[in-house]
């Protein structure tokens, strides 16, 4: 899953290669990547008024999350592919807790899995 994950990222066109995978019991359920889709679910207005559509890998994979799923999110360099921060946005967090996903876990920039604790 997690080559799949990768390919779909590197190949997004964006300046950022993330993706995530949403998993139920162990099982992978969607892998979703960063991508200008645009949905009203996922409206995000800036401080000077601005609003975007684009859909964060985490928003694209929680659009099927259920209570006691888990994330992970990844972020890949285009110079080779390897692992580098992925830690969700304040917008997405927010949808993580909304969705009732249970775990999240990130690379950081060292390549390395975290995992955020969430709180009730």
């Amino acid at each position: 899953m997690y080559y799949q994950a990768r390919k779909r990222a590197l190949k997004n066109g964006h300046k950022y290669h993330l993706a995530a995978i949403l998993r139920r019991k162990n099982r992978a359920v969607k892998v979703g990547i960063n991508s200008k889709k645009t949905h009203p679910n996922f409206k995000k207005t800036y401080p000077d008024g601005s609003v975007s559509y684009q859909r964060h890998a985490e928003m694209d994979a929680i659009r099927f999350a259920r209570p006691g799923d888990v994330i992970e999110v990844m972020r890949f360099r285009r110079c080779d592919g390897s692992l580098a921060m992925a830690k969700p946005c304040s917008f997405c967090m927010e949808h993580i807790k909304n969705a009732g996903i249970k775990k999240v876990l990130y690379t950081n920039n060292e390549g390395t899995w975290c995992e955020l604790q969430l709180t009730s």
